[in-house]
């Protein structure tokens, strides 16, 4: 196909339209308007050029996290009216890229991830769109709210086109008072309204395109982490820069014998086991531009923290991402720290202490 730089988008899209699912597993084939050349390092070109295309602000198909460095679907994005078929048109190019084995140069935020392949979204995704809300989900999760008389109900107040509107998050919900038994519920069902009810029309229209070249029964294979490097391949981390930017909390210092374990163990890690550990304490893969000295957290620049925690035996390294914090046992030697981090970092230990 021979596409025009500027036009690439569309063009693209109505290329990869008119041509059969069959022909484009086969291959691509593209030229460039005026350009001689061909080959792999054209269709290289084509895949970033796209992934560039795809989260231009002018379409509004996607919005920038948080973070500001990954991206997710716009609840807004009908704005354009092509949005749909542009979200299909951005899942067959992603579909794409991963049959034909081509990184795209996009980080997606943990929950689209998630809808990619099709995993419930929890509450601490939030907080890549609003750090601000999952902090109040988290406090209602940790707290006793029976008598503080917060009013709260199963309906919420939510952002569309600018106004206000009520939205019930189940059926009668402006009438369901949240109670400490219920307030789990309430939690999960706010997280979907947010992360996945607001987005559903745009999730549906990419996975429709996506699922042309890559079924639902092989994604599944994966996680979200996986499925990030997957599409988006393995960064270079700096492991100098990333000591120098790391602050200690509860007791730990840099010269403390346990924090020179710890960097003599991510010295001593492959770059893929590297990976796992930003993603695990950062919820991403992804460093910053300019390097670890710009990590955002949930209320803006936030370095990479590491905060002691009283050890006992076979207890785990667990992380919270929205403030890139590790929470590193106080272990006696350094095989004991390097077993339990790489025990953390290969099974996920969200949620799990023990292992």
């Amino acid at each position: 196909h021979i596409l025009c730089k500027y036009s690439i988008f569309r063009s693209s899209c109505e290329m990869v339209s008119k041509s059969t699912n069959e022909k484009l597993k086969q291959g691509i084939a593209v030229r460039f308007h005026g350009e001689e050349g061909m080959g792999h390092g054209v269709v290289r070109e084509w895949f970033d050029i796209l992934s560039n295309e795809i989260i231009n602000p002018d379409y509004g198909l996607f919005t920038q996290s948080a973070d500001g460095t990954t991206f997710q679907p716009n609840s807004n994005s009908s704005v354009n009216p092509d949005h749909l078929n542009y979200f299909q048109f951005a899942g067959q190019i992603l579909g794409l890229a991963l049959y034909h084995r081509q990184l795209v140069n996009i980080y997606f935020t943990r929950s689209f991830y998630k809808h990619i392949l099709g995993v419930p979204v929890n509450y601490q995704d939030v907080s890549s769109i609003d750090p601000e809300y999952a902090k109040n989900l988290q406090w209602i999760l940790d707290n006793d709210i029976s008598d503080l008389g917060l009013e709260l109900t199963f309906s919420v107040e939510t952002d569309v086109f600018g106004a206000m509107e009520e939205v019930p998050l189940k059926p009668g919900g402006s009438s369901i008072l949240v109670t400490q038994d219920n307030k789990a519920e309430y939690v999960q069902l706010v997280t979907e309204l947010r992360m996945t009810r607001a987005i559903q029309p745009q999730i549906n229209a990419f996975l429709q395109g996506f699922h042309t070249f890559i079924p639902p029964s092989l994604i599944q294979l994966f996680d979200e982490y996986e499925l990030e490097l997957l599409l988006s391949g393995m960064p270079e981390i700096d492991v100098e820069d990333w000591c120098r930017n790391t602050e200690y909390t509860s007791g730990y210092d840099r010269q403390d014998p346990v924090i020179q374990w710890f960097w003599e163990v991510v010295r001593s890690l492959t770059q893929e086991e590297r990976v796992l550990l930003l993603q695990f304490v950062t919820g991403s893969s992804r460093v910053p531009h300019g390097g670890f000295a710009y990590l955002m957290g949930g209320g803006g620049l936030q370095k990479f923290t590491v905060a002691a925690v009283p050890y006992t035996s076979n207890l785990l390294p667990t992380s919270s991402t929205c403030i890139n914090m590790l929470k590193l046992p106080e272990y006696p030697d350094h095989d004991s720290l390097r077993d339990r981090l790489l025990v953390a970092l290969h099974c996920g230990s969200y949620g799990y202490t023990m292992a």
